[in-house]
């Protein structure tokens, strides 16, 4: 278990959601500290791999964030049982912009529940969400950012690499894709949960680049020449 992964498990009650929440910041540092260093196609893989698990992570931590809340917010309450909030926790990342739809479903199940007041139940299983998901954006805009600022630095090199005349062509064009997924992802971050990255340069149409022309010798080295 990395230590990233190790803050994310921690957050196992409500006070330790409340300190991941005031600081996110510190799963995010801490997942740039773990990051592999990029120099080959394999390690440009790795990475984009580490960081497409980190946000699968994130949201299997925010099930069971709020699991943890729905238990704490309705503990006093019976008309929503355990199996169908186990079922809204583990559908919680599916309401992000429709809260709406998880308020009526959940008066729906108080309401057969015969809940004494099923909208101050709905109101609780929306406010334990809000907040759930309110962490998950803060969280994943962390990972996101890391994602558009790796690509960012890695597409002048893979650009290099798939215009080097000292690299056969097979590699080049490896580069060349490469560079091309690299520009999406920097401007559209959440591609890469796509496909893994090597799935993602296979889709792509197969194309050489042109290498960089040669330089045009100076006069002082035409005269050392001569």
């Amino acid at each position: 278990m990395t230590a990233a992964q190790h803050i994310l498990d921690q957050a196992c009650s409500l006070a330790r959601i409340a300190a991941l929440e005031v600081d996110p910041a510190v799963y995010v540092e801490q997942l740039a500290a773990e990051l592999p260093e990029v120099a080959t196609l394999v390690e440009l893989g790795a990475r984009d791999a580490a960081l497409i698990a980190a946000l699968g992570q994130i949201d299997a931590m925010i099930a069971r964030a709020m699991r943890i809340r729905l238990d704490h917010a309705l503990a006093s309450d019976s008309s929503i049982g355990a199996p169908t909030r186990s079922v809204f926790a583990s559908t919680i990342t599916g309401y992000a912009g429709r809260l709406s739809l998880l308020e009526q479903r959940a008066r729906d199940v108080a309401v057969r529940g015969r809940a004494a007041d099923p909208d101050r139940i709905a109101e609780s299983v929306v406010e334990a969400a809000r907040a759930s998901l309110a962490l998950r954006d803060a969280l994943r805009d962390g990972v996101l950012a890391l994602i558009r600022d790796g690509a960012r630095a890695a597409i002048a090199e893979a650009d290099r690499r798939a215009r080097d005349r000292n690299l056969d062509e097979p590699e080049r064009r490896r580069w060349s894709a490469a560079r091309r997924d690299l520009e999406a992802v920097a401007a559209e971050p959440e591609r890469v949960l796509a496909a893994p990255m090597a799935g993602r340069l296979a889709a792509l149409p197969d194309q050489l680049d042109e290498p960089e022309p040669d330089r045009e010798p100076t006069f002082a080295e035409l005269l050392e020449l001569d």
